[in-house]
């Protein structure tokens, strides 16, 4: 059984010495650029008894120094995996092929010396299960300060002020640094980590489904601040959610992933505005809206049928057993990516994307899978 000291109540200010190497600390992560990341052709796969589990196949996105991207899709669809594997904590046994650049240096496949230098550093994640995430037994101001300590050469007293600093941003007081995770509720969990991730001012955050198992308050309290970090300390940011409304609210950028596949991406507001694949069509009928006055409310519109199996994906579009726009060219033949203006859609009809637009906002469009097409 490990042996820990009891948490500290007081809070000691820290000497003018400490004051000094953490005023040249925090200058010198305030002036880090923030990241950009180029994904190229990405594909990552799983070896089973079964065979190979496609969890993502040939996937490209990118996210520009700054600017923040969402990666929405249902559960299963390997936003995830795409995000455990940018930083290197996929199993042993994956095999993942393509290109990852970050500022131009291609991060896939780096030895664990490698993966050591630019974790945190260069790019941090917010994990989705906080208590999972942290030690249970070291007091959370320790594992802030760890994190620091391997990547600045600076002392203990420094790299503690620093994380009183980051427990300041995300609204929680200093003297709880010395308590541990299990006397944290889950909102406050969530705030040390995303403390955690942003202590080192990383070009790239990569925040995956940080809201999970809270309630609906707090989730809008975490997304508020998560909002107001990435706008404060201009960071790149990768938001990884099954909400489209999350992400109508927090970023600049959207790629849909189904099936392990990106379905469409593009600009936020052009692709939820103007969609142009029927999965984007359908999540979009999925989501409560407010009601315009004046005008009927809008049914919540559910997507039938079932994700494939990705140990045996089936040919053509991955969606088309579900897509009431289905065509025979849809369950035979991949569909080419399509470029629209500044969108990009991996489907046979964007031609019909209108015409499409218009029936799916149509409960009886989905009920009997026969559609407009």
């Amino acid at each position: 059984m490990v042996a820990v000291a009891p948490p500290r109540s007081g809070h000691r200010p820290a000497s003018p010495a400490t004051l000094a190497e953490l005023e040249r600390l925090t200058d010198r992560l305030s002036r880090k650029p923030a990241a950009h990341l180029q994904v190229e052709s990405l594909s990552i796969g799983y070896s089973t008894l079964r065979g190979r589990f496609h969890a993502v196949e040939d996937i490209s996105f990118e996210v520009p120094a700054g600017t923040n991207l969402g990666l929405v899709g249902e559960s299963g669809c390997g936003k995830s995996t795409v995000v455990k594997t940018l930083m290197g904590l996929q199993p042993e046994s994956t095999e993942v092929s393509g290109r990852a650049l970050l500022d131009g240096r291609n991060i896939l496949g780096l030895d664990e010396n490698a993966l050591r230098d630019f974790r945190w550093k260069r790019i941090s994640l917010i994990t989705q299960s906080a208590m999972n995430s942290l030690d249970p037994v070291y007091c959370i101001g320790d594992q802030i300060s760890e994190a620091i300590l391997a990547h600045e050469p600076v002392s203990k007293a420094t790299a503690w002020a620093r994380a009183e600093q980051m427990f300041a941003l995300v609204g929680l007081p200093a003297g709880r640094l010395y308590e541990f995770p299990h006397m944290f509720s889950g909102g406050m969990r969530q705030r040390a980590v995303i403390a955690m991730a942003l202590a080192l001012n990383a070009g790239l955050l990569l925040a995956d489904e940080p809201t999970t198992a809270l309630d609906p308050i707090m989730q809008s309290q975490i997304m508020t601040r998560i909002r107001g970090i990435h706008a404060h300390m201009r960071c790149s940011m990768i938001l990884v959610t099954h909400d489209i409304a999350v992400v109508a609210e927090t970023c600049e950028n959207i790629v849909v992933m189904y099936a392990g596949k990106v379905a469409e991406s593009g600009p936020t507001a052009d692709v939820l505005e103007r969609p142009l694949h029927p999965y984007t069509m359908g999540l979009k009928n999925a989501f409560p809206r407010l009601p315009i006055r004046g005008e009927p409310r809008q049914p919540l519109i559910s997507i039938p049928g079932v994700v494939p199996n990705l140990l045996l994906p089936p040919p053509g579009c991955r969606f088309a057993s579900r897509c009431p726009f289905a065509t025979e060219v849809c369950h035979s033949v991949t569909p080419p990516v399509v470029q629209v203006g500044v969108q990009r859609a991996a489907c046979h009809h964007t031609d019909r994307a209108a015409e499409f637009r218009l029936a799916a906002a149509r409960p009886d469009t989905w009920r009997n899978m026969r559609g407009a097409a």
